[in-house]
């Protein structure tokens, strides 16, 4: 147990070491959150490239998408506006949406509220690229969860970035 907490504490010592000599430009990773959730686990990156990574992996596949800060907070906005939206109750069903992509892979993560009678659904899904993916449906307590790690991650690869940048 201590070597892994050795290692797991000196892996990212080595990394910025090497970065910091400018023997390579090598980008910065950090994990923000690793959520286990009742149908599979999302974990988020940072890194100093001005990417995060969203990992998901349900029963039904895996996924890794690689979004840029910019369009990761434009997701994390958009979804906090869907969730904080009040929908009059209705017998109507009503869906509200918000996407990011990957820059050139196709890759994605989207995510849906459905409501119907005053019963919500919160379904994100993952894409791998522009044919195949996958859903993950989370309760609000896991949406919550999600949209926060979401949002640390942003703000994480910000400060990674501008770390990397003034070394250079």
């Amino acid at each position: 147990m201590r070597r892994v907490l050795r290692a797991a504490m000196v892996a990212p010592l080595v990394v910025l070491a090497i970065a910091g000599a400018g023997q390579a430009q090598v980008t910065v990773h950090r994990n923000v959150a690793t959520l286990a959730l009742d149908q599979g686990v999302i974990a988020i990156d940072a890194l100093s490239n001005g990417h995060i990574l969203v990992g998901a992996s349900t029963s039904a596949g895996t996924a890794t998408i690689p979004l840029t800060v910019f369009a990761a907070r434009q997701f994390t906005d958009s979804t906090r506006r869907i969730i904080a939206h009040r929908v009059p109750v209705s017998r109507r069903e009503r869906v509200y949406h918000s996407l990011a992509t990957a820059e050139h892979s196709g890759a994605g993560v989207s995510f849906a509220r459905h409501v119907t009678r005053g019963a919500n659904v919160y379904r994100f899904f993952f894409s791998r690229d522009d044919a195949t993916g996958f859903p993950l449906d989370v309760s609000a307590r896991e949406l919550k969860l999600v949209i926060e790690a979401l949002q640390k991650g942003v703000r994480e690869a910000r400060t990674l970035t501008a770390a990397a940048d003034t070394a250079h």
